[in-house]
């Protein structure tokens, strides 16, 4: 019909006044142009097949290239012969269907138009999701860049399964979508494996664009990706497309937050409530509590049991706090060694079935397990403890333990005597090299010459405390937190004598208990919701220090006098803003860092942190050095680069 191409016409004629306002080129690139800058190998025929129409980016050649918007939609006058015969193929399609295929080349996974641009001008107008089409590739020159190695790694992916459309802004993603789907890119998939997964994308992919998800500024690729991370594949692939949109609909504040420049609001003091305004707001809020009965319920999911983990044992520690300081008006409820993710999930039903306000997870490598459980139940507040992790659904707290191994790195300076210690660093991931650097740094403010020797103990098949006598380090930093499995073992910071006695000298403390009342005190006066509310989009970290009392050093009564008053000294300059470790000149082991006068670092800086001070003697360890247990917390919150396969295999797992 003519009354179908003036609209669509029209449509063209706005779209073409956008893009010369925005300063966009207005019509369909032409593929000649493209590779007449690039050139290319050659050409490959691939086939007849459907192709989606979101991925046809232009002509093969100028031909006819101004008669279209850069949509597709005609530009010439509706009185024209092409106007016509525009209208005959319209009529065409709604009475039988196009049946011939259109000619297009595929370069880089987009499409050019050889043959057949008025029938896609009225599939785009028709809002039709694919065509039919022969295709010819168009192989690129060889190159290093990343766009090229991407590229290559589609073309392995294409001929285990061969799907268009999914199209990666990172490398290793094509290796983590075969992983999720229990393949590889090495053997063939089976056909009906192939088409499930090119039924789930194309609906995936079309509910994204419904959304307006290219104004996130990710791929539908990139999207499905995480989409599949938090439903796990199985459930991910099922389903009608009007299931699959609901799902997407569940995670996109997740999208958001992943696609955001600054997608964490590092929160490093509690919320004060809001001021009283008067006696009578007071005495509502009064009868309101007295009106409502019901405790506060939070159910803490621990990966392993407090009498095998020091670390879930100190967290458990503060559950108990927590709830003889509030009394009967918030009960707890305790899931161990719910590792898998079978157990994890028998946790959260329990916990959803006994009317739980709040889950606490306390290992990084459960925020997969409590992202999944957070988009499930929505009315549940998640929390897991952990640094810079973006995650809208999840909010993550913890410490500034640096503040404390910059105190304990201090103390250990003045008790050395030969300008030596050691630190035992656990897992490189976040926060930690924040540590080993604090550490150093508060050595060398005490001592120039002091030299930090750096042992990792999650790097496999070394001996770290026969290499550091061997270097006559007697003073060592090593675990945080005392082992329930072997109570003999040292921890904290310690001395070895010369008949190898070790004596303890103080160790970071956790005071959870009173973390977990500042938590519950913010649901309970609605700073929870106005923190979401304020930082809308984006990923809310509870990061506190010293300052707000969930955290302290102790020093052991060993320790002489003036070396306690100096870690005192310290401490209070920490406190009143004098003294942060990583303000001012900062040297790498690589150069400088920062200059003299500079400001602290931010906070995403100092939990990233990535390089090491240039007093320690040591290095990170390397993908293939660190045991298994690491490499799953590295592939949640490594600071080393991994293997995209190792990662997505790690990550699949979860």
């Amino acid at each position: 019909m003519i009354e179908d191409y003036r609209k669509a016409r029209r449509a063209a004629q706005k779209q073409v006044q956008r893009d010369i306002s925005a300063g966009r080129y207005p019509y369909p690139v032409a593929l000649s142009d493209i590779l007449q800058d690039s050139g290319y190998q050659g050409e490959v025929p691939i086939g007849v097949m459907e192709i989606d129409m979101a991925l046809i980016a232009g002509t093969r050649t100028h031909g006819r290239q101004n008669s279209f918007s850069r949509g597709f939609m005609p530009l010439l006058e509706d009185d024209s012969e092409f106007a016509a015969k525009w209208s005959a193929l319209i009529d065409s399609q709604r009475e039988e269907g196009l049946h011939e295929p259109i000619v297009v080349y595929e370069y880089l996974q987009r499409f050019y138009v050889q043959e057949g641009n008025k029938r896609v001008s009225v599939m785009r107008y028709l809002d039709m999701p694919s065509i039919t089409a022969s295709v010819t590739r168009v192989l690129p020159m060889p190159s290093d860049s990343k766009e090229s190695r991407i590229y290559q790694e589609f073309l392995r992916f294409y001929r285990v399964a061969p799907i268009y459309g999914f199209v990666f802004s990172n490398e290793g993603s094509y290796e983590r979508l075969a992983v999720f789907a229990g393949h590889d890119l090495d053997n063939p998939w089976p056909d009906d494996d192939v088409k499930t997964l090119r039924s789930a994308f194309s609906s995936f992919a079309e509910s994204f664009q419904h959304r307006g998800g290219e104004r996130l500024g990710m791929t539908a690729g990139d999207a499905f990706l995480i989409y599949l991370k938090i439903y796990g594949y199985e459930l991910a692939v099922c389903g009608s497309p009007t299931e699959i949109a609901d799902r997407l609909g569940r995670i996109w504040g997740e999208l958001r937050v992943s696609t955001s420049h600054e997608p964490i609001a590092y929160l490093e003091s509690p919320s004060e409530p809001p001021a009283r305004t008067s006696l009578i707001s007071d005495l509502k809020g009064l009868a309101k509590k007295a009106m409502s009965p019901k405790p506060l319920r939070i159910a803490y999911i621990y990966e392993f049991s407090p009498s095998t983990s020091g670390w879930a044992a100190a967290h458990d520690k503060g559950r108990v706090e927590l709830e003889r300081f509030y009394g009967g008006s918030v009960e707890t409820t305790v899931y161990t060694d719910c590792k898998s993710d079978a157990a994890f999930d028998r946790a959260i039903d329990s916990a959803v079935a006994d009317m739980s306000d709040l889950v606490v997870t306390n290992v990084p490598t459960q925020m997969s397990q409590a992202l999944r459980a957070a988009v499930r139940y929505p009315q549940l507040k998640v929390l897991n403890c952990s640094v810079s992790l973006s995650h809208s659904a999840v909010r993550t707290f913890s410490t500034k333990t640096y503040e404390v191994k910059y105190l304990l790195g201090a103390l250990a300076a003045s008790l050395s005597d030969n300008h030596r210690v050691g630190y035992v660093a656990d897992s490189p991931v976040y926060g930690t090299v924040a540590g080993i650097n604090a550490f150093a740094i508060g050595a060398q403010t005490v001592d120039p010459h002091a030299t930090v020797y750096l042992k990792w103990y999650s790097a496999k098949d070394y001996d770290w405390r026969r290499e550091l006598a061997e270097t006559d380090v007697r003073i060592v930093c090593a675990r945080d937190v005392p082992n329930p499995r072997n109570p003999e073992e040292s921890w904290g910071l310690y001395l070895v004598e010369h008949d190898g006695t070790e004596v303890h000298l103080g160790e970071p403390v956790w005071e959870w208990g009173r973390y977990y009342e500042r938590i519950v005190q913010s649901i309970r006066d609605n700073s929870w919701r106005r923190e979401a509310d304020v930082l809308r989009d984006k990923a809310l970290n509870y990061w506190w220090g010293l300052s707000s009392g969930v955290m302290d050093v102790h020093i052991d009564p060993v320790v002489p006098l003036r070396q306690r008053n100096l870690v005192e000294v310290f401490k209070q300059s920490l406190l009143n803003g004098q003294m942060h470790p990583f303000a001012g000149e900062l040297k790498s082991q690589a150069g400088i860092v920062q200059p003299v006068g500079s400001a602290r670092l931010a906070s995403n800086q100092i939990a990233r942190m990535a390089w090491l001070n240039e007093n320690v003697v040591g290095r990170l360890p390397e993908e293939r050095e660190l045991s298994d247990r690491a490499l799953d917390e590295v592939s949640v919150a490594g600071v080393i680069p991994l293997d995209p396969a190792v990662a997505a295999q790690r990550e699949a797992k979860r």
